[in-house]
């Protein structure tokens, strides 16, 4: 609803698009541009004439080399940090979490057409990036670590306003009104909403989670949502929802912090990770000692 049907942005994404809006390190060139190999492998001819791979190498270097250098520089800085921290992102977490933001954009051939589109990278290049991403992720979480009463704080103080106020809730999205009440008739005749999300949903950012959004405040969700979302009280389930997704049935959860002490750890943790994320990269860089022969 945000920024897909899911209503979330990932960290991931969400780190991504402060990254280039900042422009830290030109990072989104990605490090596999070119391979310089022998150097007298023919990539190409031109009427018989050749263009070896060290030429196209040389340009490369030439239009690109600092930007790439750049990038591993910064790659090399974060995994230092990783080591010293003790965390690591392993081969099977990376896969879950590509698999998820996959999912969020509803497929292999959506999430190809918007890291291009909006990001400009290939996949190859966001894998760089995503690794990247998750390594330094970890070492901002063990560095927060927030206790209970950090927690108990920054929760107290966000439900205090109505503006700041975070509600929790799921949904099932399907095409038409016809579905919609159909399938509001089920959950008030007992049916559970979890596996009708399932089952049922359209959504792929949540459907596999029975249709579960996390925590969210307002400006998260398109305004139909959001107006219909905030006006449900604690279990409460809407009426059919319309917006530019489709039809909506919305269940909301008024968040208790002793019961949902590790969404809202969760929460608290991705929001303090996206605000410290640029400026964290900008001074491991600027106190780093490096010799950069291209830059």
């Amino acid at each position: 609803m945000a920024s897909s049907s899911g209503g979330r942005m990932t960290t991931a994404l969400a780190v991504a698009a402060t990254l280039v809006i900042a422009g830290v390190g030109g990072y989104f060139l990605g490090t596999r541009t070119a391979q310089p190999g022998t150097g007298a492998e023919v990539v190409a001819t031109v009427n018989g004439e050749k263009i070896t791979q060290a030429e196209l190498y040389e340009q490369l270097v030439d239009g690109y080399g600092s930007q790439v250098l750049e990038n591993m520089i910064l790659a090399r800085l974060v995994n230092q940090e990783a080591a010293k921290a003790g965390v690591q992102v392993t081969d099977a977490e990376f896969e879950a979490e590509l698999a998820k933001v996959k999912a969020s954009f509803g497929g292999d051939l959506a999430y190809e057409q918007t890291i291009r589109q909006y990001f400009g990278m290939s996949d190859a290049q966001f894998r760089d990036y995503l690794r990247m991403q998750m390594t330094a992720t970890r070492v901002l979480e063990k560095q927060l670590a927030p206790d209970d009463a950090t927690l108990k704080q920054h929760f107290d103080q966000q439900q205090a306003s109505e503006e700041t106020r975070q509600i929790m809730a799921r949904h099932i999205l399907v095409a038409t009104e016809e579905e919609a009440r159909e399938i509001k008739a089920q959950l008030d005749g007992g049916a559970d909403f979890a596996t009708l999300a399932r089952a049922k949903s359209t959504d792929p950012g949540s459907a596999e989670n029975g249709g579960d959004l996390g925590m969210f405040g307002k400006g998260a969700m398109v305004e139909a949502f959001e107006q219909a979302a905030f006006a449900l009280g604690d279990g409460q389930i809407s009426e059919p929802v319309q917006s530019s997704y489709g039809w909506h049935i919305i269940q909301v959860t008024i968040p208790d912090f002793e019961r949902d002490k590790e969404k809202i750890r969760e929460q608290y943790v991705n929001e303090k990770v996206n605000e410290r994320f640029t400026p964290w990269l900008t001074e491991l860089r600027q106190n780093a000692h490096v010799t950069n022969k291209l830059g």
